[in-house]
This record gives C-alpha cells, structure tokens and sequence, in this order.
C-alpha cells in the first residue's frame, strides 16, 4: 500500500473517531429516539450522506460506537483503580469506588449503556452493547479469580458482584439511597463473595 493509502486510511478512521466524540454529546443529552443521523452528521459537521459512508448501519452503528467508547473510559478507570499491591478486598473496593465514582459524575453514560439499549428493542444493538460492557465484568472476574475457585464460581460470583453494583448505581442515580450507603452495601456484598 502506498504512503497516501495509509494516510487516506489514518484520516478516515480518525474523522470517524471525531464523528463518534461528537455523538457522544447528543447520545449523552438526548435518549437515543432523539437522535437521528441528521444530528450525528452536523455534529461531527459533515453532510448526511457522509454520516453514512463513515456509519452504513446508521444510528444503531453510532450509537454502539458511543457505547463502546464509554466501556472504554470505564473500564479504563476501574482498571487503574484496582490495581495495586492490595488484597483482594481492597483491590475491589477500589474498583467499586471508581465504578460509582464514573457514574455518579457522568449519569448520562449510565443511561446510555444499561437503560437505552433495552429500550431500542434491537437485538442486534443490544448485542453488541452486552459485548461490549464484556470487559466490566472481567475486571471484577480478575480480582474473584486472584482469591481461588472454579471457573463456573469465578463466573457466578463476578456476575453477581456486577450486578448487584449496577445495581445499587442506579439506585442512587435516581435518588432512592444515598451513594456512600450503596457503595458501603455493595463492597460488604463483594467481601462476602470473596470470602473476606
């Protein structure tokens, strides 16, 4: 491939990259029905028919790429915060701190990766986000297996850790408890299955 196929390349992925920062802002203010490829593609500032060469599948595409991004920054930060010389327990704290520290300051995200996308009714968008969402649970699965047990024990228990803090977030976010007491709750529960 010549130099200019590469740069053709590099500057199409990086003007798709812009386009999905920019949907990211209208799928974080709007709920998804709201949003449609008119937006995206005054948003990223190019036209329509541009939006879809960049977007063939359309909304549901944008809308996973957004999804996928936000993981991203998640799982990003729950990593580092679980990192460490610390035990188990401690190390899931962290992770559970940064967890509901994310979506507590970015409520919108919470709405976009685990409410929207059961309300799109599309299975194949559904799909993709549930993938995409993957790399939260392994994350918890890294610090249940540090403790011992079997895969299917490892598997149950990370799922359920999961669970029960997206959980406990969502309660907070709609002001039925209060943050401190759910994140308290939910690392008591965590300890639990860690057997600590």
């Amino acid at each position: 491939m010549t130099q200019q196929g590469k740069q053709t390349r590099r500057g199409r992925e990086e003007r798709r990259a812009e386009m999905v920062r920019a949907a990211r802002d209208l799928f974080l203010d709007r709920a998804y029905d709201e949003v449609g490829m008119t937006e995206v593609a005054a948003a990223g500032v190019v036209s329509r028919q541009s939006a879809y060469r960049y977007f063939p599948g359309g909304r549901p595409e944008v809308f996973v790429a957004v999804a996928e991004k936000l993981v991203d920054e998640l799982r990003e930060r729950i990593h580092h915060a679980a990192e460490g010389p610390f035990s188990p327990a401690k190390r899931m704290e962290h992770l559970l701190a940064a967890l509901f520290g994310y979506f507590s300051g970015n409520p919108a995200a919470f709405r976009v990766l685990f409410q929207d996308v059961w309300a799109l009714r599309d299975p194949a968008v559904s799909e993709s986000i549930v993938a995409a969402r993957a790399p939260l649970a392994a994350e918890i699965a890294d610090i249940v297996a540090s403790t011992g047990g079997t895969a299917a024990d490892v598997l149950l228990l990370s799922s359920g850790i999961l669970g029960a803090a997206l959980a406990n977030v969502e309660l907070v976010l709609t002001g039925t408890v209060d943050g401190e007491a759910a994140w308290v709750a939910t690392c008591t529960l965590a300890r639990a299955a860690l057997n600590e």
